[in-house]
């Protein structure tokens, strides 16, 4: 053979090899980042076997009715978690299902759910995860006993639950919940 047939193999074997390393290196960035994956796809993902610590962003929340825009949900209700952001009821589901969320009305910098009595039906909350976003819409707003843990148990539809203290009414918690959106 001679050099000139060797150099044009040499040199059609690189570039197949750097095409090959581009694609490998395009997916690999893809499948880094949940958000890009199809509903199908991060339905298959198993929540139970990812490790969630205490204090953790496992996603943001916004209201636009009373001004609440990607404030971070943290994993925990515990105190120290509630100072800086929303919590997420450990027991309830991080996705799909019941979504149970906390947060302060008064006291705190992070009084994120001060103006949640203002809320009417048919309002909106999103919330987004790793899992996906998915948009409620207020169905009920109640005042409920501070021990009725009743309105976090699972639930066949997807729904959200936000909980806060009353103003003055120490045995009493405001509890709104939306319904995913058709």
């Amino acid at each position: 053979m001679n050099k000139k047939k060797i150099i044009l193999i040499i040199s059609i074997l690189i570039i197949i090899i750097l095409i090959g390393v581009f694609f490998f290196y395009k997916n690999s960035l893809v499948k880094e980042n949940p958000i890009n994956e199809t509903k199908e796809e991060v339905n298959n993902i198993n929540i139970e076997e990812i490790e969630i610590k205490k204090g953790s962003i496992i996603g943001t929340l916004s209201i636009p009715a009373i001004n609440i825009n990607n404030v971070n949900v943290c994993e925990s209700v515990d105190l120290d978690v509630l100072s800086n952001s929303i919590g997420h009821f450990e027991n309830t589901n991080l996705f799909e299902g019941n979504v149970g969320l906390a947060s302060h009305n008064s006291g705190t910098n992070a009084n994120y759910f001060k103006d949640l009595y203002k809320l009417k039906k048919g309002d909106e909350i999103i919330y987004k995860s790793r899992y996906g976003t998915i948009t409620y819409i207020v169905e009920s707003i109640s005042q409920i006993d501070s021990y009725d843990w009743s309105y976090l148990e699972s639930t066949q539809d997807n729904r959200i639950t936000l909980i806060t203290c009353i103003s003055g009414k120490p045995n009493l918690r405001l509890c709104v919940q939306g319904v995913e959106k058709t």
